[in-house]
């Protein structure tokens, strides 16, 4: 026979039978129950097609789960088995089924002792669908049958019409190759998921790099924490609990600017960058139907509380510029934030003395479309 199963032959196995069969490849499932699936090495198990309706299951080993009182039974095919097709249906496609299937006399009806490799036919709709699969089997393959298929019209596409539904398993605590959407069987079960290694932690599947606070690869994938890191094509992202952040991106905020006697219609915003305690802030004011300028204090709101350091005493201070669109030279501003600031005070050079002053204590304008003043610095946060 070249279906060989183990430890399932009334009259006792061979020699050959126990040492083809993957005895001892047993990932627990349950209290009593294996992890059915495929044994990996090399391509096990594989299907070619080899004539318009026939193709051929390559050799491999495989544990094939019965039920909790049968157990688990270990199958090698040692030899490639040619499977022949029906037909295709008149009207409809119809999906097949390959499945690795064992027959025990003991607890089924069938009156045979014996491992074999069976197609499960179909049904053919509109919309075909697999057919489930019998109890003490392991699916292996899908196969779309199309209609009318025979093997004088071209029989089945097999570039095209063949599913892998193999699934791998390994002895306890071994690194299972799958890429499915398959729970765990256990909590620390690791598997290699197309090669990033992932570990189920009882509800998910969590990339390995989450239980040491290493670097994930750059590949596309849900975060396991706020805080894992991934590589990516333009640096380090991290993970904020709902998106990948790039390190040293740039995110948005809405600034509050004071001091002007009318807002009025004006528009602003703000950008900022936060690496640690560093933070790089942007902040604009555009002029709007109603606004004045008037001559008191400006002052734009951080994104972040300015930290309180013993060393700086003065604070920090950046650049800036001011447009008073009437087609004037641009004008310099300078932002200053002190010591546990919420905001920075947006200060004028006085011609007298290059003194510092308000905007409007400057002489600035603030009267038409054009009229914008931006700010920008850099501050160490709480």
């Amino acid at each position: 026979m070249t279906v060989r199963a183990a430890w399932l032959p009334p009259a006792g196995q061979t020699r050959a039978d126990t040492r083809a069969a993957p005895i001892g490849t047993m990932t627990p499932a349950g209290p009593a129950n294996t992890a059915p699936g495929v044994i990996p090495g090399g391509d096990p198990l594989s299907l070619t097609g080899a004539a318009a309706m026939q193709a051929q299951l390559g050799i491999g080993r495989a544990v094939v789960q019965g039920s909790t009182l049968q157990g688990a039974y270990p199958v090698a095919v040692t030899a490639p088995e040619s499977l022949t097709f029906a037909p295709g249906h008149t009207q409809y496609d119809r999906i097949d089924l390959v499945v690795l299937r064992v027959y025990d006399q003991l607890f089924d009806t069938s009156g045979q002792t014996l491992a074999a490799v069976e197609i499960i036919p179909g049904t053919p709709a509109s919309a075909p669908v697999a057919p489930a699969a019998p109890a003490c089997s392991l699916p292996l393959w899908q196969v779309r049958v199309p209609v009318g298929a025979s093997a004088g019209t071209g029989g089945i596409t097999w570039a095209t019409a063949v599913t892998d539904l193999r699934t791998f398993t390994v002895s306890a605590g071994g690194i299972r190759p799958d890429k499915s959407t398959d729970p765990g069987a256990y909590i620390g079960q690791w598997r290699d998921n197309n090669g990033r290694l992932e570990r189920w932690s009882g509800s998910k599947w969590v990339d390995y790099p989450s239980g040491i606070g290493g670097i994930a690869p750059a590949l596309s994938f849900t975060g396991g924490y706020i805080g894992q890191w991934r590589d990516s094509a333009t640096g380090l992202d991290r993970w904020d609990g709902s998106a990948w952040i790039p390190l040293g991106g740039w995110k948005s905020y809405t600034p509050t600017w004071s001091g002007l006697d009318v807002l009025g219609a004006s528009t602003f915003g703000g950008r900022y960058c936060r690496i640690g305690k560093r933070v790089d802030v942007v902040a604009w004011l555009n002029w709007g139907t109603g606004g004045s300028l008037g001559t008191g204090s400006i002052t734009v709101s951080l994104p972040f509380t300015a930290a309180n350091p013993s060393s700086a005493p003065w604070g920090w201070q950046g650049t800036g510029r001011y447009i008073d669109g009437g087609g004037n030279a641009w004008k310099s501003l300078v932002p200053v934030v002190e010591r546990s600031g919420t905001a920075a005070t947006v200060f004028a050079y006085r011609q007298s003395d290059l003194g510092w002053v308000s905007p409007g204590g400057a002489g600035y304008y603030w009267g038409s479309s054009n009229s914008t003043m931006r700010v920008q610095l850099s501050y160490e946060s709480i």
